[in-house]
């Protein structure tokens, strides 16, 4: 049980100065989107978006909705850490949130990765793949780790109804 309150507490942490950053970066994404003022370059994943065109301004907005799709997912995640607290480990709601975290993370994970890659073919005029293999930010990592919540979830789905019809059994 201690594993799961310094989990908790990791992602509570984590939830927190997360939102302070997603409050600021809809602010910026505004000046950015809207106004002509903010002319700086910035980096996303390593690739640095210095033009100020319409394709640079959607990568960007298409990049900050990966973002908080991303941080929709560790909102589910807390939420079923808080379920595994209560003891409520096989119901409905964890293989839902599971499944849809998995979901996330890979859909989160294919908009930074392709907007990006069409942005450097498009801007750039550049046609390469990187494979981040020792980084936690590798896109084969992200998709791995969202298919492992979405088998995760299927574990639980069949344990749940192993439960359903063992509590059902006299």
């Amino acid at each position: 049980m201690r594993k799961l309150n310094i989990l908790k507490a990791i992602l509570d942490f984590f939830w927190f100065f997360t939102i302070i950053g997603a409050v600021g970066s809809v602010i910026f994404l505004l000046f950015y989107l809207f106004g002509s003022i903010v002319d700086i370059p910035i980096k996303i994943k390593g690739q640095e978006i210095t033009t100020y065109t319409f394709l640079s301004k959607t990568i960007v907005f298409v990049n900050v909705v990966g973002s908080y799709l991303f941080l929709y997912s560790i909102y589910l995640l807390r939420k079923v850490v808080g379920l595994f607290q209560k003891r409520e480990i096989f119901n409905e709601e964890v293989v839902r949130s599971f499944s849809l975290i998995g979901q996330l993370i890979i859909i989160s994970s294919l908009i930074s990765n392709v907007s990006l890659f069409i942005y450097k073919i498009v801007e750039k005029g550049q046609v390469y793949l990187t494979l981040d293999l020792g980084s936690y930010d590798s896109f084969l990592i992200s998709i791995s780790l969202g298919l492992f919540f979405m088998v995760i979830s299927t574990i639980f789905k069949i344990a749940t109804n192993l439960k359903k019809e063992n509590d059902l059994t006299i």
